[in-house]
């Protein structure tokens, strides 16, 4: 019996534990309502309307020079690269493009079902002294 007891107590710690990490790494709307990528995550297609996304430029295509992807902000400050992060997401923009490793804050909608970001406006924050590819 203690057995099953100390068992049940090890997974309620380990849930608590599970949940008090995730909980800090949770979805956190910035400041003046503003995503990150993670938040948008898993399913950029239910955003719908214009929204602003943060996040870190990471890359540019060779095909489309209007088309680049950023990366989370914290997990680019968190690797200090820009090709660490679990998620990119392709942003088109026909205006003047950033420059890799620039925080950015894009605004505009989705379209191609979720897929492609598109942005009527990119503001650059700041340039983040991170490694590259």
């Amino acid at each position: 019996m203690k057995r099953y007891i100390f068992a049940l107590a090890a997974i309620i710690i380990t849930g608590f534990a599970f949940a008090g990490f995730s909980s800090g790494m949770a979805k956190k709307v910035q400041t003046k309502g503003v995503l990150s990528v993670n938040d948008i995550q898993a399913d950029p297609a239910a955003y719908t309307g214009t929204v602003t996304i943060n996040g870190v430029v990471s890359g540019f295509s060779k095909q489309d020079p209007k088309l680049f992807t950023i990366i989370d902000t914290g997990e680019a400050k968190l690797c200090k690269i820009v090709t660490c992060a679990t998620f990119y997401l392709p942003v088109k923009y026909a205006g003047q493009a950033p420059k890799e490793g620039d925080e950015v804050n894009v605004t505009g909608s989705f379209s191609d079902k979720g897929r492609v970001f598109n942005a009527s406006k990119v503001d650059v924050l700041r340039h983040l002294n991170l490694g590259g590819r």
